[in-house]
């Protein structure tokens, strides 16, 4: 009976922590999506005389903020944590912790981030609209390609959705299913799109001294990070193909 009564109380805490994590991620998703994407004034800005005491107060505080986002991602993403996970049978859980966590540090990035707006490295008028139209179309774009690649990487095992539900009607973890090839490929890039990311970072109206300071951070993370190689490309090529295929296929017979 007391097992049982734990085992329903675990049950209720993977849940609990699953539908926590996925709210988090959405509204996470949607404040970080305006923090890259749409210009606004001056946030967290120092009123000081000196404006090199500023700028370097500002720079120490966003880097710490960068720094700490680095660490809880490098982190959590490390064999050793996830071994540690599976040996105490928490492997259920790890992507949700994980989702909750990254969410936690993103939110706090985005609240305490400081402003350098007096340090200006380049700007282009939005409200010249063609500029503009062009600005908007790139980072819907750059987005969308972001949000559909994680949708078909499988977003629900990316949430922890998936290995919770699992796990409740008594299935082995949805990661043994996949083939050794998707294993390694999801290993090496989790999230897609390097290149979209590149634009949102880089293609921002008023690049301050602090954008710059993001994007280099963030761009060269993603550059040391993300190693897919010639092995995961050709697996990534044949999938493609082989689902043109099948969609060509169908089109013939359905026509």
């Amino acid at each position: 009976m007391g097992l049982k009564v734990i085992q329903i109380l675990y049950d209720a805490l993977k849940i609990g922590l699953c539908l926590f994590g996925t709210v988090a991620a959405f509204f996470t998703v949607i404040d970080l999506t305006y923090f890259l994407c749409i210009p606004n004034g001056p946030k967290n800005d120092i009123v000081d005389e000196d404006p090199w005491i500023n700028t370097s107060w500002a720079l120490l505080v966003n880097m710490i903020l960068l720094t700490l986002f680095i660490l809880q991602h490098s982190l959590l993403a490390s064999s050793n944590v996830k071994n540690l996970f599976k040996s105490y049978g928490l492997q259920v859980i790890f992507r949700s912790i994980y989702v909750i966590t990254t969410s936690t540090v993103l939110m706090v990035l985005v609240k305490y981030w400081i402003s350098t707006h007096h340090v200006i490295i380049w700007e282009y008028n939005l409200k010249y609209k063609p500029v503009l139209l062009l600005y908007s179309c790139i980072h819907v774009v750059a987005w969308i390609i972001i949000y559909v690649g994680n949708i078909c990487t499988d977003v629900t095992e990316l949430l922890g959705i998936k290995q919770v539900y699992y796990s409740l009607v008594r299935l082995p973890d949805p990661n043994i299913r996949k083939s050794s090839r998707l294993q390694r490929l999801t290993a090496h890039m989790r999230h897609p799109s390097f290149l979209s990311f590149i634009l949102i970072f880089w293609l921002y109206p008023v690049m301050s001294l602090d954008r710059l300071l993001l994007a280099s951070v963030l761009t060269s993370y993603m550059y040391i990070a993300w190693n897919p190689d010639e092995r995961d490309y050709y697996y990534h090529k044949s999938q493609y193909e082989r689902k043109y295929h099948e969609l060509d296929h169908l089109h013939r017979y359905n026509y």
